[in-house]
């Protein structure tokens, strides 16, 4: 099943069967499994000894605005423990470098996050914490 503009249908929801399509600031569109959310808090995270404003989290993966001055990344890349810091304390998640964009915000990187076991639910949790308006909370 396949969703457009960010919605999916009730039984893409109940299934996470659908993709969602998103544009980019480019104009292209991207086919994704969940919605990414970019309405957030201010939220940091620690990697390589520095610390990276989140730009957007979704379900499966993390943005992360580089700086010019930072540690390089490499797509490709594994990321052994990228700390999310919740509410009960901070969990660690593995993840795989999956693109460099420039943009009229920055230099982002995303990450595709790879879970081992109950680490799905740490990210649910770290999404929601996080989220600028609660009433934005999906369950997918």
């Amino acid at each position: 099943m396949r969703a457009l503009a960010g919605e999916a249908s009730s039984a893409a929801a109940d299934f996470n069967l659908g993709f969602f399509e998103e544009q980019t600031m480019t104009g292209n569109r991207e086919k994704r499994k969940s919605r990414r959310v970019s309405a957030l808090k201010p939220t940091w995270i620690h990697l390589k000894g520095q610390a990276f404003e989140v730009s957007d989290i979704s379900n499966d993966g993390i943005g992360i605005v580089l700086t010019d001055d930072g540690p390089a990344f490499s797509i490709g890349e594994r990321l052994a423990a990228i700390p999310l810091p919740l509410a009960g304390g901070t969990v660690h998640v593995q993840g795989i470098v999956s693109h460099i964009s420039y943009t009229a915000a920055g230099r982002l990187c995303g990450i595709h996050f790879v879970f081992d076991g109950a680490e799905y639910d740490a990210v649910m949790r770290f999404k929601h914490e996080r989220l600028q308006n609660p009433a934005d909370k999906e369950t997918r």
